[in-house]
């Protein structure tokens, strides 16, 4: 009799841990639920954006690359935006650098082709020096040049969109921990 008293003592505590930790992976579950959510909603407010943007430049051709390259001194608006596309690119800024990317004939690939989900920090800051300018937007710069309207879109949308990277990423990481602790659990 005392060996069942026993066994059921065991069986009662291993019973009680069972259902602490059963807790305890619920809890990370709808932890990791969360900050998946939290992380997707911030992508999806950048989305749609970043799209629009891939749409403005895909709709450009040859002829405004040329209309581009056929600038000798650009409207300094114009010069703007290619400054920003070559920060992003990570190529030196002025209309010679300019000029010479835009004789690539990748070059609107290249901008497509963008890794977007790694923009340094000191790349964003440098791109907000120029579009805080309130003469900083695709209704102006059409004003100016269709390909500058569009290609500012574009700059606009991966701004936003790398923002919200710095957002999300950490929102990432700590999912990716909580699915490695219900994993291990």
């Amino acid at each position: 009799m005392a060996d069942a008293k026993k066994e059921q003592e065991i069986a009662d505590e291993k019973a009680k841990f069972i259902q602490s930790e059963s807790h305890k992976i619920e809890a990370e579950s709808v932890i990791a639920r969360k900050l998946a959510a939290d992380a997707d909603a911030e992508l999806e407010k950048a989305m749609p954006n970043l799209l629009a943007a891939n749409r403005a430049v895909e709709s450009l051709d040859k002829k405004f690359i040329a209309e581009m390259k056929a600038l000798n001194k650009p409207p300094g608006d114009v010069a703007t935006v290619m400054d920003t596309v070559m920060i992003f690119m990570e190529k030196p800024t002025g209309w010679a650098s300019v000029k010479k990317e835009l004789n690539d004939t990748a070059f609107l690939k290249n901008i497509m082709e963008l890794d977007k989900e790694h923009i340094q920090q000191k790349t964003l800051k440098r791109i907000e020096g120029y579009t805080k300018e309130a003469t900083f937007t695709p209704e102006y710069m059409m004003t100016k040049s269709a390909a500058a309207a569009a290609l500012c879109t574009w700059v606009r949308a991966i701004e936003d969109y790398a923002k919200c990277l710095k957002i999300v990423n950490p929102k990432r990481e700590k999912k990716a921990i909580a699915e490695a602790n219900l994993a291990r659990m």
